[in-house]
């Protein structure tokens, strides 16, 4: 059997001087052939490109995350030292003046020091017998520093609160643990929710006290403060969402 062909013609506007373009069926479809290879690689090539860009702004994201609380630890370790030089002066100058030892000082280094003692077990004096069904209340046993406040959905989400390791975590209203476990960026955490549609997240802990399905009351202790996930310095990342969008934490502190 001959070869097939096909003719196109090509006709001046003049009507003069009309070509001819002959092309076999087989050729034909080698062009198609290539020509569609050539789309499909265009379009892996823009697809891959697509997910590079992403990471790439997610990598500058945590880039810019990570500068934040390396300036975060820098003032908690000013802080820090700043206190140990207060209560040095403090202790000299109880010497001096031939007072003992100040006892509210030992009771809060055996509140760090020791984190499965009776702490673990109580509430907080506050906290105590008062239901709480809305977020209330400070979520640590110690008064912590806060290093950065709330921005926005898109920027910081909650508080961050610098405190001790193993500084007992207390929910801070009565719920349901929705989950407790690993994140590569929040570390150890927990979520509560509670009533009204509200969900509150302790982040960054170390160990945890909770597991999902359990119930807690308000001021319970679900964790020990830590440094776990992306975290340069001990601290507590505390949120309070709403329909599952975060809100300010601080129009729930006393």
């Amino acid at each position: 059997m001959s070869e097939r062909f096909l003719t196109v013609l090509v006709v001046p506007h003049d009507e003069r001087n009309v070509r001819r373009l002959r092309l076999s069926y087989r050729r034909l479809k080698v062009l198609t052939a290539v020509a569609c290879v050539l789309v499909l690689g265009a379009l892996a090539a823009f697809l891959t490109w697509g997910r590079v860009a992403e990471r790439a702004a997610r990598a500058e994201i945590l880039e810019r995350e990570n500068r934040r609380l390396a300036d975060e630890n820098a003032k908690v370790v000013e802080i820090a030292t700043n206190l140990e030089r207060s209560e040095e002066a403090y202790r000299q100058i109880r010497e001096m003046a031939g007072l003992p030892p100040d006892p509210g000082a030992a009771e809060q280094a055996s509140t760090i020091d020791l984190p499965t003692g009776e702490v673990a077990a109580e509430r907080p004096p506050e906290l105590r017998g008062r239901p709480g069904p809305r977020p209330s209340g400070w979520p640590l046993t110690i008064k912590g520093f806060i290093t950065a406040g709330f921005t926005g959905a898109d920027g910081h989400t909650g508080l961050d609160i610098a405190a001790p390791l193993n500084t007992p975590v207390v929910a801070t209203a009565d719920g349901t643990v929705k989950q407790a476990g690993i994140d590569p960026v929040y570390g150890s955490y927990v979520i509560l929710t509670h009533a009204e549609g509200l969900e509150t997240m302790y982040a960054h802990n170390g160990p945890l006290l909770v597991t999902r399905g359990e119930r807690v009351a308000r001021g319970d202790v679900i964790a020990y403060s830590g440094n776990s996930g992306q975290s340069s310095a001990p601290h507590l990342h505390y949120e309070v969402r709403e329909g599952g969008a975060p809100i300010d934490p601080s129009t729930f502190l006393p």
